[in-house]
């Protein structure tokens, strides 16, 4: 049975995949839009659309009355050099330190059911050869501190009774998206490296699998999951994949302190969200950058 699903963050990279696939499994959708055009695609993927400021709590808790989820996907994450800059991450760190919380908290107070929260793989400590299960030390910084607030606020949805889930997703792969086209381009013109030991581990999630991951998440028991590729593979090997794509040699691999969390070694496992629920990612990200162009 279908169930009415509330999601914010709809129209961004991962929230256009959600929203029909939501809508294909036979649940009912609002999307948080913000412009005319946005609203016309959301209806187009048979969705209802709805502008609302995530900020204006009162307005959100009288648009979550009677829903059975809230897919709480806003978010801003900044690529290419502007990473690099603290000031660039406010916008996300409003939306997942202020407005995810205050948007929890209405889902309580409404009682909504369910409440499913996206966040990052990032913080996990570096790992070397080890696989990255939900247990493992997290290590944040400034720029990704946010992310802790939002999952507590899943866990307070649990905690008062409802079911919060948390979303930790590897790097997105997504041929439009800003920062996969950044690694392209840089790598294009000469400027991109690779940024730890070329023997350490990345962890990728096709934008797809990414996508039916959230739908799976309506199903899951409440928890943090990581979201991640089936087979990990070693930055050299991404690194060969992109030199490939763009026809010429990248540059060596830099040293780092272990400040920047890509640098790490990181080989996610997604194996309880697997086991919870049956979802499976289908997409070796390593193979994707040829459509990455």
């Amino acid at each position: 049975m279908g169930q009415r699903v509330f999601v914010t963050g709809a129209t961004g990279v991962l929230g256009r995949r959600v929203v029909p696939r939501l809508v294909e499994a036979g649940h009912q959708v609002t999307a948080v839009v913000r412009s005319q055009a946005k609203a016309d695609a959301v209806r187009a993927a048979g969705a209802t659309p709805i502008e609302v400021d995530l900020f204006d709590t009162p307005r959100i808790r009288e648009a979550i009355d009677g829903f059975d989820c809230i897919a709480q996907l806003a978010t801003q994450i900044p690529s290419g050099p502007a990473a690099a800059q603290r000031s660039a991450w406010e916008a996300n760190d409003l939306l997942r330190g202020v407005a995810a919380p205050a948007i929890a908290a209405a889902a309580v107070d409404a009682g909504v059911g369910r409440f499913i929260q996206e966040s990052i793989t990032f913080p996990y400590v570096d790992a070397g050869d080890d696989w990255i299960d939900e247990s493992r030390e997290r290590s944040y910084s400034s720029g990704n501190r946010s992310n802790a607030t939002a999952e507590t606020a899943a866990a307070h949805v649990t905690a008062a009774g409802g079911v919060g889930v948390v979303l930790r997703f590897a790097l997105f792969m997504a041929p439009e998206s800003a920062h996969t086209q950044g690694f392209v381009t840089a790598a294009r013109d000469g400027r991109f490296t690779v940024a730890g030991d070329l023997r350490g581990y990345v962890s990728f999630i096709h934008i797809d699998d990414a996508a039916t991951a959230v739908v799976a998440a309506l199903q899951a028991p409440a928890g943090i999951y990581n979201v991640a590729e089936p087979d990990p593979v070693r930055r050299q090997v991404h690194r060969d994949a992109l030199s490939a794509l763009v026809g010429r040699p990248l540059a060596e691999s830099t040293d780092d302190d272990g400040a920047n969390p890509l640098a790490r070694s990181h080989r996610i496992s997604s194996r309880l969200l697997h086991d919870a629920t049956g979802w499976a990612p289908l997409l070796n990200c390593v193979e994707q950058w040829k459509d990455c162009r």
